[in-house]
C-alpha cells in the first residue's frame, strides 16, 4: 500500500492511490515545466511510485535505485565511492518544492521524498473525487502528408505547444487541464488501456501548396476511443515562421474555447 501523508483524523482515513489515479499524478507532475525536459527526473519519479504499488513491503535501497534507474554495473557499483543516487534524489526532493510552491499549489496531490529515506509520500490536499476532474492534454506531433513540409509541421507542433500551455495556464481552473508532449519516437495511437496516461490526445496533419497550407486538427477522448473536436485551418500564403505562429494561434484559441465551454457544462 503506499504511504501516505496528511491532515486526516483516524476516523477519516484517506483512501489507498489506485494505479489509475496514481498514473493521472504522475502524468500531471511529469507535464510540469519543472520536469518536463528532465528525462532523469521523470525515470526516477515514475520507478519510486511503481516500487510502492508493486513491492511496498520490500526496502527501497540505494543500491537498489543505482542499478535500476541509473544502470550502474551490479558487479563494480559501490553507493560509497558513486553517489549518483543521493544526488538526484536530492535534486528531485528540491524539484517537487518548487513545482508544489509555484505551477502546482492546486495540484490536489502532493508528492515528497522525506528526508533520510528513498521512499515517496503522499499527501492528499482534496477528496479523491477531485483528482478525477484534472485531465491531461496529450499532444501528439503533427504529420504531414505532402512530399514537403517536414520542416513547417514541426515547427507548428513546438509553437502550438508553447502557446498551449501558455494558454492553459491562464485559464485554469476554468480548463482544469495539464499539458504532456508525447515525443516523435514514443507516438501510438491513443487506445482505452492508455487512457490513465492522459485523459485527451490531441492529433493533427499538414498539407502545404506554395502559396497554401491546411491543417487539420483532431480531439481524442481516449478513454471512449471518440472524436470530441475536429476542425480544418487554411491559410492562403507561403508556408513559415510567420505561418506557423498564425495558425498556432488559431488552433489554440479555438481549443482552449472548447475547453472553457466543456469546463461549463460539466460544472
Amino acid at each position: 500500500m503506499i504511504k501516505r501523508i496528511g491532515n486526516s483524523s483516524a476516523d477519516n482515513v484517506p483512501e489507498p492511490f489506485s494505479r489509475e489515479e496514481m498514473e493521472r499524478v504522475l502524468a500531471q507532475l511529469l507535464a510540469s515545466p519543472l520536469f518536463a525536459k528532465s528525462r532523469t527526473m521523470g525515470s526516477l519519479l515514475r520507478f519510486l511510485a511503481e516500487h510502492d504499488l508493486q513491492l511496498s513491503g520490500i526496502p527501497l535501497t540505494e543500491h537498489a535505485i543505482g542499478i535500476a534507474v541509473f544502470r550502474r554495473d551490479p558487479a563494480v557499483y559501490c553507493t560509497g565511492d558513486d553517489p549518483v543516487v543521493r544526488v538526484q534524489v536530492g535534486r528531485l526532493r528540491r524539484k517537487l518544492t518548487s513545482h508544489y510552491a509555484t505551477f502546482g499549489q492546486q495540484d490536489p496531490v502532493h508528492l515528497s521524498v522525506p528526508a533520510g529515506c528513498y521512499r515517496l509520500a503522499y499527501e492528499r490536499l482534496r477528496p479523491r473525487g477531485t483528482v478525477a476532474h484534472h485531465r491531461v492534454l496529450q499532444i501528439q506531433p503533427f504529420t504531414c502528408i505532402t512530399r514537403d513540409g517536414d520542416d513547417f509541421t514541426r515547427g507548428l507542433s513546438e509553437e502550438l505547444s508553447c502557446r498551449l500551455f501558455e494558454s492553459l495556464e491562464q485559464t485554469q481552473p476554468r480548463t482544469n487541464h495539464v499539458l504532456m508532449n508525447v515525443p516523435q519516437s514514443s507516438v501510438k495511437a491513443p487506445t482505452r488501456e492508455r487512457a490513465g496516461c492522459g485523459s485527451y490526445s490531441l492529433e493533427g496533419s499538414v498539407r502545404v501548396e506554395a502559396t497554401r497550407v491546411r491543417t487539420s486538427v483532431r480531439l481524442i477522448d481516449v478513454a471512449q476511443g471518440r472524436i470530441r473536436w475536429s476542425e480544418q485551418f487554411d491559410r492562403n500564403r507561403p508556408y513559415g515562421i510567420a505561418t506557423q505562429e498564425d495558425l498556432a494561434e488559431s488552433i489554440c484559441r479555438s481549443l482552449t474555447g472548447y475547453f472553457i465551454r466543456g469546463s461549463s457544462d460539466d460544472s
